[in-house]
């Protein structure tokens, strides 16, 4: 990977796009956490110059190594700044009416920085407003251009991502309602991807108590307008009409006969009962655990920008694991049931020894320190052994079988747990156990027979 973070400022594009790849698929494929923050400035600074001069493809694989970068470093300091550093170029490129293959992939990257750099509701609430203007063009500003379906679901996918961390009721009250409407309205686009990035918008306002932040407001502005005068209220309010304008395009999508109907249903009942459903997805551990809506989008969204490394992200991130409470297995838990699955009865002894640096072609001192029967080395290797021996006669420990139940009292009879031999005082003990017995007893636990005289 250091040799592909060189290879970016190569004058030739296609060796930079060769050190990208190399660069993306060994972030997906392992957490490369140390050096992530080690070169983390280097990659975001080169892959920010590729934003001009580079082309599309250059583009598209520089923003989603940042992206891979600021995912596996997590929240702090080092994301903060690449937030900084991102954010002017970015918004740069999404304002100036860049090329569509460009687009949908800084919009991800301006995500994925945003929802794990930003420090403030400021900070999120500036990249939101970056993101809603290709959404929804101004149209004083010279460059708006209607986009491509594509771009304009994924924009409302990165815009949606990113109001996953944002409380509704700090949204503002004429942004909020600007959003709601202009969404609404895509409920019926000609484009599923458009309806089903809507729709998701959608119900994430409903969850995140936007609506009930909006209709506070309201009601502090219809008493305002009471108190001053006006009392063209009629009891009926706004957002209560923004409401029933969304249930009401819903169910007229849903009896069209070119859209999904069990999906429909779906949203239908998510706008019917005002909040959404809590839904069972698998993790990497294959245990079902409840998410609620904006957990599913955030986990949407991070699959599809970390593709096949998804599951290695899931079993490694640390900021994935706090992100979505997944606890990780211990290690003396692998079992899973809280208890270990079997115990060792011996352990590997292992001795260090320093072993001092010898000049070349000094034949002497190499036969003094290793060859020598009174060398370090021999030694070492001697202590080693007589510790294994002595630990081998020691680690004996006696079995309770019922088979002792049997033996006379005035005969001993030692039984060791390995090899399981069986040590008898003296030969007439052998008449006092039934041959079978033993036959029976060594067949089962293959032990050898042994006898010795006291």
């Amino acid at each position: 990977m250091d040799k592909a973070l060189d290879s970016l400022s190569h004058k030739r594009g296609s060796v930079r796009e060769e050190a990208l790849c190399s660069i993306i698929t060994d972030s997906t494929a392992k957490v490369q956490v140390q050096f992530a923050e080690k070169n983390f400035v280097t990659l975001v600074y080169r892959s920010l110059a590729l934003l001009k001069k580079g082309s599309p493809k250059e583009v598209s694989l520089a923003t989603q190594a940042i992206a891979l970068f600021a995912i596996t470093l997590g929240p702090g300091g080092n994301t903060h700044e690449i937030y900084k550093d991102s954010l002017p170029p970015l918004s740069q490129v999404l304002e100036s009416g860049s090329e569509s293959s460009k687009i949908s992939s800084i919009l991800d990257c301006l995500a994925i920085v945003t929802f794990v750099g930003a420090k403030d509701f400021e900070e999120t609430e500036k990249s939101m407003q970056i993101i809603w203007k290709l959404i929804q063009p101004v149209a004083l500003n010279v460059n708006a251009r209607k986009h491509s379906p594509a771009i304009l679901a994924a924009a409302i996918s990165a815009w949606s991502f990113i109001l996953t961390t944002v409380d509704g009721w700090r949204l503002n009250y004429k942004y909020c309602r600007g959003a709601i409407s202009y969404l609404s309205d895509l409920i019926e686009y000609d484009d599923e991807s458009v309806r089903i990035a809507a729709l998701e918008a959608l119900a994430l306002i409903f969850e995140s108590g936007c609506f009930n932040s909006l209709s506070t407001e309201a009601k502090c502005s219809s008493s305002c307008l009471i108190h001053e005068g006006n009392t063209s209220t009629n009891g009926y309010s706004p957002i209560q009409e923004m409401k029933d304008n969304i249930l009401h395009r819903v169910r007229r999508l849903s009896l069209k006969d070119e859209v999904d109907k069990d999906r429909m249903s779906d949203w239908l009942k998510v706008f019917e009962d005002g909040c959404c459903p809590k839904t069972l997805v698998i993790n990497w551990q294959n245990m079902l655990k409840s998410f609620a809506w904006y957990r599913l989008l955030q986990i949407k969204f991070m699959k599809r920008i970390l593709g096949s490394g998804f599951n290695k992200h899931m079993q490694e991130n640390e900021f994935l694991h706090e992100l979505f409470e997944i606890v990780t297995p211990k290690r003396e838990d692998v079992s899973g049931y809280g208890c270990q699955l079997y115990e060792l009865d011996s352990k590997e002894v292992i001795a260090e020894y320093y072993e001092p640096e010898l000049r070349k072609n000094n034949k002497s001192s190499i036969q003094r320190m290793f060859m020598s029967p009174n060398s370090f080395h021999n030694k070492a290797m001697t202590q080693l052994l007589n510790k294994r021996r002595m630990l081998s006669q020691i680690d004996i420990m006696p079995l309770k079988l019922s088979l002792t139940q049997l033996l006379l009292t005035y005969h001993q009879v030692l039984l060791f747990s390995a090899p399981y031999n069986i040590l008898l005082s003296d030969k007439k003990s052998l008449m006092v156990l039934s041959t079978s017995i033993l036959q029976s007893f060594i067949q089962q636990k293959g032990s050898t027979l042994i006898t010795c005289k006291t």
